[in-house]
């Protein structure tokens, strides 16, 4: 078992097919091309940068195509995924790194200047910043990298820790709650039951992949099914679903509420 290996199946099947659609940047991506670029992410990790299993990889960016890769990779090689949660304050997100003592941080250019003082005051061995122009650090390690098989991938086991997820600290400061490949998976199969998922459908995120929606939308994309990244907006959010077809969507009743006070709710095809 190995969830990083979830977008290689497409891949494998039918590349062209579309993964991710990512709105904020207004970048689409098929699982070819994406199964390729995590292949080389996970070989520039493990190989070329030298981590060892177990290690943290964090990550500080909104919703974004580079986030699944990241994901994927470290979990296609044994690393430990450590997303930040970019609301927090730099103390605070001081603190995560701190504690979770990543091996690499990889950020959004639109965090750089959070990025570089947090850098300034912790140890964090290697950092790289991503962005949709050309030339950025996160592009050249994926660039001098293979895109072979990475050979770590098969020393992944169904109980290997993959993701840190920090909780709210609503009674103390927040604690980094451990995740494995098999129980994400147990996860993943209760929402398919629940949630009837099948090859067909569209899926929007609209929640963070600081946090556990993520591990929602990989299994959508477990089944075949494009992901539509966004950050939440009522209004956008009724557009997206009407242009790209989303059949299915986790939002709390808060953000529902936004989406039918929008003005005109009734004229968009929700079908």
């Amino acid at each position: 078992m190995n969830l990083g290996r979830i977008p290689a199946k497409t891949a494998a099947i039918e590349p062209q097919r579309e993964a991710l659609i990512d709105v904020p940047n207004d970048r689409r991506i098929c699982f070819g091309e994406l199964d390729e670029r995590i292949r080389r992410l996970a070989n520039a990790l493990c190989t070329d940068l030298g981590l060892h299993k177990g290690d943290r990889v964090a990550i500080l960016s909104r919703n974004c195509i580079q986030y699944m890769e990241i994901f994927c990779a470290a979990a296609r090689c044994g690393l430990i995924a450590l997303p930040l949660n970019w609301r927090l304050s730099e103390p605070e997100l001081l603190r995560l790194l701190e504690d979770g003592e990543p091996a690499v941080l990889m950020y959004s250019d639109e965090y750089a200047s959070t990025a570089d003082s947090l850098l300034k005051t912790c140890q964090v061995p290697h950092s790289f910043v991503f962005s949709e122009a050309a030339g950025c650090s996160y592009e050249h390690l994926l660039a001098s990298a293979s895109s072979e098989e990475p050979v770590y991938a098969d020393e992944v086991e169904p109980n290997d820790p993959v993701l840190i997820l920090y909780t709210g600290g609503t009674t103390g400061q927040s604690k980094g709650a451990l995740h494995t490949h098999h129980s994400l998976f147990m996860g993943m199969l209760n929402q398919t039951v629940a949630e009837r998922i099948v090859a067909s459908d569209v899926y929007m995120l609209t929640g963070q992949m600081f946090h556990i929606p993520v591990a929602l939308a990989m299994n959508y994309m477990a089944h075949g099914c494009p992901v539509v990244l966004i950050n939440f907006e009522a209004k956008l959010a009724l557009e997206v679903i009407q242009r790209e077809r989303v059949s299915a969507f986790l939002g709390i009743t808060t953000m529902i509420n936004w989406m039918m006070a929008v003005e005109n709710f009734g004229d968009y095809d929700l079908s």
